[in-house]
């Protein structure tokens, strides 16, 4: 089988990257001087260098052009109850909170739906972004209900939210809903996780359940894109 020239021109940068020669981030060489390497046409550079994109082997930024993309350094696994954490440590580095807000409010309609408790009712509200030797990597807000635990009872804690809820309220947590969505921009997380307008980043609601079936936290964990990759494992039916 002949291979065509935008195999050829693929090949190439794939193993330029895989030697060393092109590393992450690194921009790519003009497309003529590709061209004029490699014997081949611009326009099968620029195809190749699309498909590339296409498969996140490059990233394409409209103002500098494609460059090799960043290695993302972690992993969180979707189809596990797997603290930030220890995500974070998994790879090396410290793990440490960076405390916005703790708070008790009363529920709105919303978290009482959310949380099975009545309107009104009393909720824990903290609010923290998860950093990775200083490096802020997750913005996270987690409601649960007061009579589970307070803030007094959480900041005696050792910090871990499951632990604390198992401790004070006797509740351990079985499984846990999980939606996720991308959010293109928010200024407030999107400034407190010091990423760019470009940068996107991937928001994972969670409500954790109890072995009673009944929800105990409800969380929205917001990922810097840049920083955190999703994996998980699917099994046929």
């Amino acid at each position: 089988m002949e291979l065509t020239s935008v195999y050829k021109v693929k090949e190439w940068m794939i193993q330029e990257i895989n030697s060393g020669a092109l590393k992450p981030g690194d921009h790519l060489p003009s497309n003529l001087y590709i061209a004029r390497k490699l014997n081949v046409k611009t326009d099968d550079v620029y195809d190749a260098v699309d498909e590339l994109i296409t498969e996140q082997v490059l990233s394409n930024n409209l103002e500098e052009g494609a460059s090799v993309k960043p290695l993302h350094p972690f992993f969180y696994p979707l189809d596990e109850l797997v603290s930030i954490s220890k995500m974070i440590e998994n790879q090396g580095y410290r793990a440490s909170t960076e405390y916005l807000n703790l708070d008790e409010k009363p529920a709105t309609s919303l978290d009482a739906k959310r949380l099975n408790v009545p309107d009104k009712a009393q909720v824990t509200i903290i609010e923290r972004v998860r950093m990775a030797d200083r490096m802020p990597v997750v913005y996270c807000l987690d409601k649960l209900p007061a009579t589970d635990l307070t803030c007094a009872q959480y900041q005696n804690s050792d910090e871990s939210l499951l632990n604390a809820i198992e401790f004070y309220a006797s509740k351990k947590v079985a499984y846990a809903e999980t939606e996720i969505e991308a959010i293109s921009y928010e200024p407030h997380i999107s400034d407190v996780l010091d990423a760019s307008p470009h940068e996107g980043l991937m928001l994972l609601k969670l409500i954790h359940y109890d072995m009673d079936d009944q929800p105990i936290l409800y969380s929205f964990n917001y990922f810097k894109s840049s920083l955190v990759k999703f994996k998980t494992v699917r099994n046929s039916i």
